[in-house]
């Protein structure tokens, strides 16, 4: 794909030691302190099909930590930035994760892929069942960036690789967000469901989840 190759071109220009990982062509590992994690295009099906969700994700890593977060969505115009420690913005703006306490009041957002497809019935079930208000758009880094900028609340997320969640995860957290696994234990790339919120109904969430 031409953006993966444009993206790579433009890292090992400036950074011809660093090892690179992405979606399209996979680890390239120059042994290397620093990683570079790179979605040329998340939210694929929405960019077919002309739906405007979609987007770059580019995260960069220093010894496995996130220290920098990059989501740009040309056709929305809108850019994420976040760095470890100094906070998230979007087109500048500082962003902050919402205040909602109640989950039954909250905007729960659901990825539907064809993963796990029987699993994800039945938390959609059981998400029914509360009458939560489910949400997906098609893409994960349009759906941490709706976390970090306080527009949803919650995201249950039980597919998922490191190049769909790395520099989203970064935004969250810099915005006051709370990330776990889905025993509700410190998250890590080794996992790969999760659940994301505004922290206030993380524990919430995380019952819900075991039912």
């Amino acid at each position: 794909m031409e953006a993966d190759k444009a993206i790579k071109r433009t890292i090992k220009k400036y950074f011809p030691n660093h090892s690179i990982l992405t979606e399209e062509s996979g680890f390239e590992d120059n042994n290397s302190d620093y990683k570079w994690v790179i979605d040329p295009i998340d939210g694929t099906h929405n960019f077919l099909r002309g739906i405007p969700i979609f987007g770059t994700s580019i995260a960069l890593e220093y010894k496995n930590e996130v220290i920098l977060g990059i989501l740009n969505f040309p056709m929305l115009k809108l850019r994420a930035i976040a760095e470890k420690n100094r906070g998230a913005f979007l087109n500048g703006k500082k962003l902050k994760v919402s205040a909602k306490r109640d989950i039954d009041h909250s905007f729960i957002l659901m990825e539907f892929s064809y993963a796990n497809r029987k699993e994800k019935i039945g938390f959609l079930e059981k998400l029914i069942h509360e009458a939560i208000d489910i949400r997906n758009f098609g893409s994960a880094i349009y759906h941490l960036l709706l976390i970090a900028c306080g527009k949803c609340d919650g995201f249950i997320v039980l597919t998922t690789q490191e190049w769909d969640v790395a520099a989203g995860f970064l935004l969250v957290e810099e915005a006051g967000g709370k990330i776990t696994n889905l025993h509700g234990q410190k998250w890590d790339f080794h996992d790969t469901r999760y659940i994301i919120s505004n922290g206030k109904i993380h524990n919430k969430l995380l019952e819900f989840v075991k039912k």
